[in-house]
């Protein structure tokens, strides 16, 4: 759910990228105190480390196995000077150099930001990536698949959920780390680690204009955004392992994070910091925040586990979609995902309120959304291609038309049963409503072939529309890349 138009991905093999779980690596467990509960699968499974950029749980201590009396009111955190904040960028600068891969073109700016600097900064951010017109798009989308309540204030809720979760960014227009003045003293160097990877990124591959290339298209932006934290994830745990062993820490060395990440349970690590925002937040929101961190995070290790040199995930290596993020076999084979293209206009008299597409994890997402089943989702998600969705309105009301495209008959036909069941729970539960009307739909889940692969075309629209115009407003054209 990014923040403009369309999308893509590509291919088969079910037992790679499966599951995204909770770390239960004792070093891992051991570098923080955690980061948030009841989330379910990848949101769910949030990864420790990762949690020390984005919630102050952290610290360089064992994580609390169990409550203690609290202390006699703590001290609020001094903040650090900007001066001691460029003094400790500078000491850790050449280990994050050789974690990262990445050497300093230039020198680096550091500064503190107090809450007023983050709000107008994300509300710069928010107005230039999200204006309203497109979040209320997007949240009309979103709410007709289900995923969300048609009442959403998505700019709202977004900012809200970074005000709570951001405690270091770094913004590349003005160059410079900021790290928030409430973090504490022994959490600073993780967060400058974090975010001095984003700057020496940015020195090589200039992560605005980067954005600016896939931000219309939601599964492509997804996969940019695991690439880009998850090298930082891994170049910044990385580094805090080798300090906390006084060694050179090799991640590529611990058993796959992808396995390790499936069974820790959050609830018994304890209290963590507060989370409220990122728990009330829609399922497919939690994922969409996570995943870059956590679902990055495995695929960078898996990525340079399986190749020499430790090849930076930009430039032509950057993966193409969330597929790639989670099969390996298919990043590595260059299997790159069908773009599927609406060809036909919006008859006159309709309007096209927003198009885009799910792609790989949005698809998962929405199948467990409605069918309750992590395994069943993530199979019938698997051998996904591709796909495009388009929002209509017309005189009888909004209809969704979902193209997608699959590697095999047998992935068509299972993804096929599995949106029939999905849906049938969607329009019994009434998920996304705010009414009873909202179920007054029809909706055809139908198996064809496009260009001669295999399809499936998903036709949600009003109780009784006429079928004149749906057959031309789901004609596509495929594209492979």
């Amino acid at each position: 759910m990014t923040c403009e138009r369309n999308d893509r991905a590509k291919r088969d093999d079910r037992d790679e990228g499966k599951e995204l779980g909770s770390v239960r690596i004792g070093a891992i467990q051991r570098s923080c105190g955690g980061f948030a509960r009841g989330l379910r699968r990848h949101a769910r499974t949030t990864l420790l480390a990762a949690a020390c950029v984005v919630q102050p749980g952290c610290s360089d201590g064992q994580a609390s196995a169990s409550p203690q009396a609290a202390p006699a009111q703590a001290a609020p955190p001094q903040a650090a000077s900007d001066s001691t904040l460029a003094r400790l960028l500078s000491e850790i600068l050449p280990g994050v150099e050789r974690t990262s891969g990445l050497e300093a073109i230039r020198p680096l700016q550091v500064a503190r930001a107090d809450s007023l600097r983050l709000a107008t900064y994300l509300g710069e951010q928010l107005e230039s990536q999200l204006p309203p017109a497109t979040a209320r798009a997007i949240t009309a989308a979103y709410a007709r698949l289900g995923l969300v309540p048609d009442t959403l204030d998505l700019r709202g809720l977004l900012e809200a959920l970074l005000r709570e979760q951001v405690v270091g960014y770094y913004d590349p227009a003005s160059d410079t780390l900021f790290v928030l003045e409430h973090v504490p003293a022994d959490q600073l160097e993780v967060v400058l680690a974090h975010e001095l990877v984003h700057a020496l990124q940015d020195q090589r591959v200039d992560l605005d204009s980067l954005r600016h290339d896939v931000m219309d298209a939601n599964d492509r932006t997804l996969a940019a955004q695991a690439a880009i934290e998850g090298h930082a994830t891994f170049a910044m745990m990385e580094w805090q392992f080798g300090q906390m062993s006084g060694g050179v820490a090799d991640l590529t060395q611990l058993p796959d994070l992808g396995a390790q990440l499936a069974n820790l349970d959050l609830e018994a690590l304890g209290d963590v910091a507060s989370v409220a925002v990122l728990q009330s937040a829609p399922q497919v929101i939690q994922e969409e925040l996570i995943f870059p961190y956590v679902g990055g995070l495995v695929f960078l290790q898996r990525a340079w586990s399986a190749q020499e040199g430790r090849p930076l995930p930009f430039g032509d290596r950057l993966p193409t979609s969330t597929e790639q993020v989670l099969h390996l076999d298919r990043y590595l084979g260059g299997d790159h995902p069908t773009e599927v293209i609406f060809s036909q206009a919006a008859p006159r008299g309709w309007e096209e309120l927003y198009a885009n597409g799910l792609g790989e994890l949005e698809t998962r997402v929405f199948l467990a959304e409605h069918l309750g089943d992590d395994a069943t989702s993530d199979t019938a998600a698997s051998g996904w291609d591709g796909d495009a969705y388009r929002l209509l309105r017309g005189p009888d009301g909004d209809v969704l038309i979902w193209v997608s495209v699959w590697d095999a008959d047998s992935e068509a036909d299972e993804f096929a049963a599995a949106a029939r069941a999905a849906y049938g729970e969607r329009y019994r539960s009434g998920a996304g409503s705010s009414s009873a009307a909202e179920q007054m739909r029809d909706v055809r889940v139908e198996r064809v072939s496009l260009e001669g692969r295999p399809g499936v075309v998903i036709q949600d629209v009003p109780r009784g529309m006429p079928p004149r115009h749906l057959e031309a407003l789901a004609r596509v054209e495929l594209s492979e890349q």
